[in-house]
């Protein structure tokens, strides 16, 4: 497969990511109890956009030939992949918060894109 087609899984791994926190972390602020569909879809949206991610990344990686040796911001990559992951339970813990939590999830999206563009290590 090409590097556009792990480039657009990737992107579509994003989407879903945070379409996954918008649901839950909407009707936590707003205080209302999603029913049991919406709440799986909420988390199965988070779940597959992680995976998306994932597969996606590492294809691009193997496209560009870092797989063998990966640079560091891949490592950081990898640790905002994993925080995001955290990212629903914060969600659904304390979403009733609101913005700080929304900022906190931007914020890593927009540190994880700034490592992919700019590469600095």
């Amino acid at each position: 497969m090409s590097y556009e087609f792990y480039k657009i899984m990737h992107l579509l791994g994003l989407i879903c990511l945070f379409f996954g926190f918008g649901g839950l972390l909407v009707a936590a602020y707003s205080g209302v109890t999603l029913k049991s569909n919406a709440r799986v879809m909420s988390f199965a949206t988070h779940g597959l956009g992680l995976l998306l991610l994932l597969v996606g990344g590492f294809g691009m990686l193997a496209k560009m030939g870092l797989m063998a040796q990966m640079p560091g911001w891949v490592y950081g990559k990898l640790a905002i992949w994993v925080l995001m992951g955290a990212g629903i339970s914060v969600v659904k813990r304390k979403g009733y918060i609101g913005w700080p939590v929304a900022i906190l999830l931007l914020g890593l999206g927009t540190t994880a894109a700034i490592l992919a563009i700019t590469k600095p290590f």
